[in-house]
C-alpha cells in the first residue's frame, strides 16, 4: 500500500474555520438547514475546493461536488459527507467526511499520485432531519425517486421547501427521479465520528463500518379542538396531546420489544402550550432503526396502528408528513476487506462495528459499491456541542481515507 502524507495542520485549520460559520443565538456549533451561516459556511467549502484545484458543481438536489480528474475515461471515487448539522451540535459530524476528502484529495495530488478514476469531493445537502422531516435530502435525491413533489409545499417559518432547496442553489422542479444510476460513480467512502463509545472504549483508533442501519421517520401532525382545561367535560375534549402519549410511550415500548432496535420520539411541539387550555395541536418527530428492515418495517407498521387509534379515540386528526424509509445497507465484502486492511495497517487495534446512525451511505449504497471509517469520540458524545475526536485521530481517519481511496482505484 501507499503512505500518503496528510496535512494535519491544514486539516485541522479547514475543521476550525467552518466551525466559525454559526447560527447566531444558537448552542453549540449550529449550522441548518436552510439558514444563512449553512448557505454561507459551503460557499467557503466552494472556495477551498477550488483553491485545491477541483472542478466544481451544484446538482439539482443542491448537493455540492468538487471533481478532480483521473487519467481514464472511467467512473469516479465519490468520498464525503455533510456539512450540515443538528440545533446544538458539534465540529465534526459530517464535516470530517467532507473535509477529510478534501485533504484527501489534496494529499493524493501533493504525492504525485495519478489516479485512473476521477475523485470527486461531496457535500450532501441536508443529511440531518430537519423540520420540513426530510433527511438526508440530498443523497436521497441525488440515489433515489423517493423525492415526493407533494414535499416541496411543506413551509417552516414561511419558507417552503422548494423556495429553501432553490436557495441552496439547487433546483427543485427536476426532483423526483435519481440524478445518477448504477454504474456512474464507482465506489462511494464516508469518513465520520463514531458518535458512540465502542472505539474508545476497546482502545481501538479506526474502525471498518460491517453495517448501517435502517430508518423509518416521519411528522405525526395531531390535531384536535383547544378549550377552557377547567369548563370542559373529559368526555367531549379533542385532547391533541393526549393522543400524542400513547405514540411516544409506544415508541419506546416497541423498541425494547425487540432486542438490537432503537425508537425516538425527539422532537416535540404543543399549541398552544398553555397550562389551562386543552391543546388543539402536537407535532412529534418520530423513528425507528436498525440493522434489520423487516424487524423496522414490522415495528413501524405498529407504531402507525397505535397512532391511528389513540388518534380516533379522542376525535384527533392525525396526519403523517414527509414519511421517509432508508435501508439498512451492509457493504459488499470486497469493499469491507479493502477498508478493514487499511485500518488495520494504520492501527492494528481497528474494530469492525455496525454504525447505529444513519448516513448519507445508505442511499449511496444503492447506486454505487458504499463502505465507511469511524474514527473515535470521546465519551461517546455527538450531537452537542462536546463533540471531540482527537486532533491525531482526526489526521488518522484521513490518512485512511486516502490510502482507501488509492486503494480502490488500484482494484476497480
Amino acid at each position: 500500500m501507499t503512505t500518503i502524507p496528510i496535512n494535519g495542520q491544514r486539516l485541522l485549520d479547514d475543521l476550525a474555520a467552518l466551525a466559525h460559520f454559526t447560527e447566531p443565538n444558537t448552542p453549540g456549533w449550529t449550522r441548518r438547514f436552510p439558514s444563512a451561516a449553512y448557505r454561507e459556511g459551503r460557499v467557503w467549502l466552494r472556495q477551498r475546493m477550488e483553491a485545491a484545484g477541483l472542478t466544481t458543481r451544484l446538482d439539482a438536489a443542491g448537493n455540492l461536488f468538487g471533481r478532480r480528474a483521473g487519467s481514464a475515461a472511467l467512473p469516479p471515487i465519490h468520498a464525503g459527507s455533510h456539512t450540515d448539522t443538528v440545533m446544538g451540535g458539534g465540529r465534526f459530524d459530517g464535516t470530517l467526511g467532507v473535509l477529510g476528502a478534501l485533504e484527501a484529495a489534496r494529499a493524493i495530488t501533493e504525492a504525485g499520485i495519478r489516479l485512473r478514476h476521477p475523485l470527486v469531493v461531496a457535500d450532501h445537502l441536508s443529511e440531518e432531519a430537519t423540520d420540513y422531516a426530510v433527511a438526508c435530502m440530498g443523497s436521497l435525491a441525488l440515489c433515489t425517486a423517493h423525492f415526493k413533489a407533494a414535499w416541496l409545499d411543506r413551509t417552516v417559518d414561511g419558507v417552503s421547501l422548494r423556495q429553501a432547496i432553490a436557495e441552496m442553489g439547487g433546483q427543485p422542479e427536476l426532483l423526483g427521479q435519481p440524478l445518477v444510476q448504477r454504474g456512474e460513480i464507482v465506489a462511494y467512502l464516508e469518513l465520520h465520528i463514531e458518535q458512540g463509545p465502542v472505539l474508545e472504549a476497546r482502545g481501538a483508533k479506526l474502525a471498518a463500518v460491517s453495517g448501517i442501519v435502517g430508518i423509518w421517520r416521519a411528522l405525526f401532525e395531531l390535531g384536535g379542538k383547544a378549550n377552557h382545561a377547567g369548563a370542559t367535560p373529559m368526555d367531549l375534549r379533542h385532547d391533541a396531546l393526549a393522543a400524542a402519549a400513547p405514540i411516544i410511550v409506544a415508541a419506546e415500548r416497541i423498541a425494547r420489544e425487540h432486542p438490537g432496535t432503537v425508537g425516538t420520539v425527539g422532537k416535540l411541539a404543543v399549541r398552544p402550550n398553555q397550562g389551562n387550555v386543552i391543546p388543539d395541536q402536537v407535532t412529534l418527530m418520530a423513528e425507528m432503526r436498525s440493522l434489520n428492515m423487516r424487524e423496522v418495517d414490522v415495528m413501524w407498521a405498529e407504531l402507525i396502528a397505535i397512532a391511528r387509534a389513540a388518534s380516533a379515540e379522542r376525535g384527533v386528526t392525525l396526519q403523517m408528513v414527509n414519511a421517509t424509509r432508508m435501508d439498512s445497507i451492509i457493504p459488499p465484502a470486497w469493499l469491507h476487506e479493502l477498508v478493514l486492511s487499511v485500518c488495520r495497517r494504520l492501527d492494528p487495534q481497528a474494530l469492525v462495528t455496525p454504525s447505529g446512525a444513519g448516513h448519507d451511505a445508505n442511499y449511496l449504497a444503492l447506486v454505487a459499491p458504499a463502505a465507511m471509517i469511524f474514527v473515535p469520540s470521546v465519551d461517546g458524545r455527538s450531537h452537542a456541542p462536546e463533540e471531540y475526536t482527537a486532533p491525531e485521530d482526526l489526521v488518522r481517519g484521513v490518512q485512511a481515507l486516502a490510502e482507501a481511496i488509492v486503494e480502490v482505484d488500484k482494484s476497480i
